[in-house]
């Protein structure tokens, strides 16, 4: 039986359902007995992933946007704030991630069973093979550690049934109706394909292709966030590894306005979603070309945290409304990220930054005070490092700590202030990090009545409804 290629669909063309959508036939697409022929056309299906995670809308400035309004750090959407989402509440943004992170799978499917079945006498080597098959697998095990963290029971224990639907073949109606595998079955899974990518991938050399730092750094976040036994040291090792042994063109920008003006193309971006070669970036980063100007405010304490920072003049600024007919100007607006708009910016630097190297100073000063919580001084040198690091602006070292207490509410501020917005890390270091004896988000949003069920998204209506045999929806989410 023929099977289709999905793997260069563009992905912000959605169907009417789920089932639909992962089974259409793209325009120009290639069948699985003449598309990998040879070496190269191994490469372009590889490629072809990139196209369909560059063109998926939503897997940026909404899915970050969506997060921050889930820790109580923004206001933009009420469901995300209250976490009012149900599988009957048909939101828009929740479909289509799901859509587009199983349209990347799909296409990295489609990658993976075609080198795969090229003979080896085909590559240069079968180094080059694996490489090719180590940036699929990365992508894979990336959009499904993703899938983990927004529609799964990432906080739960192995046994739990609340874990991803995992597909590992190029999608039909005859193999979708797949079962959710358990949380550590799903978190097995993530990983063999991140370390399949650390063992084969070539090192990094800019953010427009995966490489095996990026592997290294989602397999260190994904431990530091699931906090079992014995994660926290294999993450820390994994962290001091990335800052001692990467390659010198993976490094920190020390003028951080230089870092979003060069947006992919800065050498501190681990991996991005590379918008170039399109007529207009903003139809694919809506937020950050057009809901940071209207929604210019956040919550209290972000706002307080960010306006006294030093990198305020920096990351703020005044810019013009994304509007044709609206001509006002605001100032205060979060330009690291809005750039000009979509107006007088169309073609900026619309960026994601799914990792950058000052993250890591961050991660390794929270490892170091969870493996060690009474070496306070040596948990605050990574961060004073990271500040010591930037010319523009220059930072004061932050002084004074000498609680553990104390310790742990400068590195969550350090999470919020130095990566707000960008990815999904200040989502998780609001339910990690704790205020008064609960997690931050309890302060962050008191008047929301929510519980750890609420940490994750109902799979999608058209999904459940799709599925002949019924998967179990997350708790309280139906």
């Amino acid at each position: 039986m023929k099977r289709y290629i999905t793997g260069l669909l563009l992905a912000g063309t959605l169907c009417a359902s789920c089932s639909d959508f992962l089974t259409q036939t793209p325009e120009h697409s290639l069948t699985m007995e003449n598309s990998v022929t040879s070496y190269s056309g191994a490469q372009n299906i590889v490629n072809g992933i990139y196209g369909v995670y560059e063109k998926s809308s939503n897997l940026g400035g909404y899915l970050y946007g969506s997060l921050h309004c889930m820790a109580g750090l923004w206001r933009y959407s009420s469901v995300m704030y209250n976490m009012g989402y149900t599988q009957s509440g048909d939101e828009y943004t929740i479909n289509a991630i799901w859509n587009q992170l199983y349209g990347c799978i799909n296409a990295a499917n489609a990658a993976i069973i075609g080198v795969s079945g090229l003979p080896d006498s085909e590559f240069p080597s079968l180094e080059a093979k694996n490489a090719l098959l180590a940036e699929a697998r990365c992508f894979r095990g990336y959009c499904n550690l993703e899938l983990l963290w927004l529609f799964g029971h990432w906080f739960a224990a192995a046994d739990s049934p609340y874990g991803i639907l995992y597909r590992d073949q190029t999608a039909e109606s005859s193999n979708l109706m797949v079962e959710r595998s358990t949380v550590g079955e799903s978190y097995r899974l993530i990983l063999e394909d991140l370390e399949f990518a650390e063992q084969n991938l070539g090192d990094y050399e800019s953010a427009l292709r995966m490489s095996k730092q990026f592997a290294q750094a989602m397999h260190a976040k994904l431990l530091l966030i699931r906090g079992w036994d014995g994660d926290y040291a294999e993450a820390l090792g994994l962290v001091n590894t990335l800052l001692t042994q990467s390659p010198v063109t993976f490094r920190m920008e020390t003028d951080l306005a230089r870092l979003y003006e060069n947006g992919w193309n800065s050498n501190e971006v681990l991996f991005s979603r590379y918008l170039g070669d399109m007529s207009s970036y903003t139809a694919y980063e809506f937020i950050y070309s057009y809901g940071l100007f209207y929604n210019n405010e956040f919550t209290d304490y972000p706002q307080s945290w960010l306006e006294a920072d030093e990198r305020f003049d920096v990351i703020f600024g005044t810019a013009r409304a994304p509007e044709t007919w609206d001509t006002r100007t605001k100032d205060k607006v979060l330009t690291k990220l809005y750039h000009r708009g979509r107006y007088e910016g169309k073609n900026d630097m619309y960026a994601t930054y799914a990792f950058r190297f000052a993250e890591l100073y961050i991660m390794k000063a929270e490892l170091l005070a969870r493996t060690n919580p009474l070496d306070i001084s040596g948990a605050l040198a990574p961060l004073n490092e990271m500040r010591a690091n930037y010319t523009n602006p220059v930072m004061d070292a932050i002084t004074g700590i000498t609680t553990h207490e104390q310790l742990m509410d400068a590195i969550y501020k350090e999470y919020v202030v130095t990566l707000f917005m960008e990815n999904e890390s200040s989502w998780f270091a609001s339910l990690r990090f704790e205020k008064d004896g609960k997690p931050w988000i309890n302060t962050l949003k008191p008047e929301v009545n929510f519980n750890e069920n609420h940490y994750c998204w109902p799979i999608p209506d058209r999904e459940i409804m799709a599925h002949s045999n019924p998967i179990e929806q997350n708790p309280e989410l139906k």
